[in-house]
């Protein structure tokens, strides 16, 4: 039977377990929750799979040493450090899955960069939209370089921005090279305590020549329009795809709905989601604009998740 950690169990991490338990392969899995207050829930919603895994929770990493065929690290941003530390350190991983914002500083950044090349395990970030169907169909359809302008309100630019860079690079099957950041003056605190969210654009260059353009208004209400070179308009909410006048439906999935990340995590050792050292070089241009805005000086945390 293969072998599962689940590291955090909260509001992201909860999607994660929904969807590894649509896995058809049995696994083991085990679920690291600190937050007891949480267990509950994640309990009645193992106890009531029928689909032949197995499952064990705790509220800290187990310390006797094991085997496992996937790590996912759905921790905040500030503990995700520790978290992977704890992890590698006392146990054998194949392949490990980690959530974004991946770190707050770039020394993070580039040490768990290291020990996962020193200890040999495959490591991919969950920027999910390169799961997405309509994504996938664009991507083998359009003839780059393909330059993406997003615009919207409400939907986290310093959580979520990395996703829409992460985009642009699967679009265009090129890296981002420049990143620079036009934002409101200031920052608000996020729901994350502890943590900031910013306002206004940020744009980019990519190798290929394409750019990307990501907007963000302060504005009431939740929008996110992504508009790609050839006159085409996806409405992510809405879940629409407008192209010469025709709207048809896009297909998009939720998080709980990746199943087959997980499964091709276990059985092959790949994942579609993007290699770690790729999300690792979008990072580090992130954190470096949302910083500089910020005020920061070189090498200071970035409170952002």
């Amino acid at each position: 039977m293969k072998t599962v950690l689940l590291c955090g169990c909260g509001n992201i991490g909860f999607r994660h377990l929904q969807a590894m338990a649509q896995m058809p392969e049995a696994a083991a899995i085990t679920i690291v929750e600190p937050n007891v207050a949480a267990h509950a829930r994640i309990a009645a919603f193992t106890n009531a799979d029928t689909r032949g895994h197995r499952y064990r929770l705790a509220d800290s990493v187990p310390e006797v040493r094991e085997r496992f065929d996937l790590v996912v690290v759905a921790t905040s941003a500030d503990t995700r450090r520790a978290a992977f530390d704890s992890i590698v350190g006392q146990h054998d991983v194949g392949v490990m899955i980690l959530e974004k914002v991946l770190f707050q500083t770039h020394a993070d950044l580039d040490a768990v960069e290291a020990v996962l090349s020193a200890r040999g395990i495959t490591a991919f970030v969950n920027c999910a939209r390169r799961l997405f169907p309509g994504y996938q169909s664009l991507q083998q359809t359009l003839v780059g370089p393909v330059d993406v302008v997003v615009t919207g309100a409400g939907y986290g630019l310093a959580s979520n921005g990395i996703h829409l860079l992460d985009l642009a690079e699967y679009l265009n099957g090129a890296g981002l090279v420049t990143l620079d950041a036009a934002l409101q003056p200031g920052s608000v605190e996020a729901k994350r305590a502890g943590c900031v969210e910013v306002f206004g654009r940020m744009s980019g260059t990519l190798s290929n020549g394409a750019t990307i353009e990501i907007t963000c208004d302060d504005a009431p209400g939740m929008a996110v329009q992504v508009a790609l070179s050839g006159g085409v308009v996806i409405d992510e909410l809405a879940r629409t795809v407008t192209h010469g006048g025709v709207v048809v439906p896009f297909a998009a999935k939720f998080v709980s709905e990746t199943w087959e990340i997980y499964q091709d995590a276990v059985t092959k050792g790949m994942t579609a989601l993007t290699p770690y050292a790729e999300s690792a070089r979008q990072h580090r241009l992130f954190l470096t604009a949302i910083s500089q805005h910020l005020g920061l000086v070189a090498g200071a945390t970035c409170p952002i998740s």
